[in-house]
């Protein structure tokens, strides 16, 4: 079991096995970036990564300045997202997006909504980070970010700016929350776990997405901003850049940011985030996928670059999930 100390930054991640290189990359970068006394406690919620990508992991980030530990889920844990997920999995949705299909929603897509319950009680803080991110700033400056009485701190989303946005959450009128609060990307958090435990917030999670079901989009995110609407803090976006929609404008005239913030952004953003389909790992075609493979070169799938035989077999499998879902679509 990791102790903590007082110079420690608490990291939590989760992974499944087809994810192991990408977390491995994504806690590099934040061991190379890493400035001053602080060292890094990552926790990483095990999805079911085999032995072997294990220790590819922990060889990939053996250093002084972090330490890293598996975390296990228990079977009562399982069994509350399992519940949470089985509508999903045996009816579908229908919501004002459109028909949800149920291979679209993972049973780890709800981890990060346990992550309080999962991480050791003496901690009463902890940053979250997706695994499909490269970290470029030093987390001692988002770990002394102040909550104040705040559940999480988190960037605006740049794809999803406010609650009724075409794709945010749908009931926002019945919840009394005004059209222009803004919504915010779940890749990055700083939480207050105190706080989460003492409201048992993890437990109205799943409650609230049971009962919301037909509104709620990008589920667990869209979970957090339902639940949490006016009680999150706001972040430099730079701590959440998305490539796709920051480099989809063609100028900052064209961009929802001013040009102070849009020129940070493409110049010196402190994590990229590959939040759309194109990723460095799945497209050629990736922005800033330079970053992400400077990093795997730092580990233990130092090398690793999207051949051709790879692109070849992402299309096989794609092709073969389409079909799948066609023959599985009700009439």
């Amino acid at each position: 079991m990791l102790t903590a100390s007082k110079e420690s930054i608490v990291v939590v991640c989760a992974a499944d096995d087809n994810y192991a290189m990408q977390v491995a990359v994504a806690g590099r970068s934040a061991i190379e970036n890493l400035q001053g006394n602080h060292d890094i406690n990552l926790y990483i919620i095990d999805g079911g990564i085999k032995n072997h990508n294990k220790q590819k992991i922990l060889k990939s980030l053996d250093s002084e300045k972090c330490k890293v530990e598996f975390i296990q889920i228990s079977d009562s844990l399982l069994r509350k997202i399992e519940e949470a997920h089985k509508p999903v999995v045996s009816e579908g949705v229908t919501t004002k997006a459109g028909y949800v299909k149920a291979e679209y929603v993972s049973i780890a897509s709800f981890y990060r909504l346990l992550i309080p319950d999962l991480i050791p009680q003496q901690f009463d803080k902890v940053i979250y980070l997706d695994g499909d991110l490269v970290v470029r700033g030093n987390l001692e400056e988002l770990w002394q970010a102040d909550l104040g009485e705040n559940f999480v701190l988190a960037a605006q989303d740049t794809y999803i700016p406010y609650v009724s946005s075409r794709t945010g959450f749908f009931n926002y009128e019945k919840l009394s929350v005004p059209p222009d609060s803004k919504y915010f990307n779940a890749g990055v958090l700083v939480i207050d776990l105190k706080k989460w435990r003492d409201a048992r917030t993890s437990a109205k999670a799943i409650e609230y997405f049971v009962q919301n079901l037909e509104h709620v989009g990008w589920y667990d995110q869209g979970i957090l901003n339902g639940l949490l609407a006016g009680q999150w803090g706001e972040l430099d976006p730079r701590w959440n850049m998305s490539p796709t929609s920051v480099f989809g404008f063609s100028s900052w005239q064209q961009s929802p940011f001013s040009e102070e913030i849009y020129n940070a952004l493409t110049r010196d953003p402190f994590i990229v985030h590959y939040v759309s389909e194109k990723k460095p790992w799945t497209s050629r075609h990736t922005q800033c996928k330079e970053y992400f493979f400077q990093y795997v070169d730092m580990t233990e799938w130092s090398g690793w670059r999207l051949t051709i035989w790879r692109r070849l077999r992402l299309r096989f499998v794609r092709e073969f999930r389409s079909a799948l879902r066609k023959i599985k679509r009700p009439n």
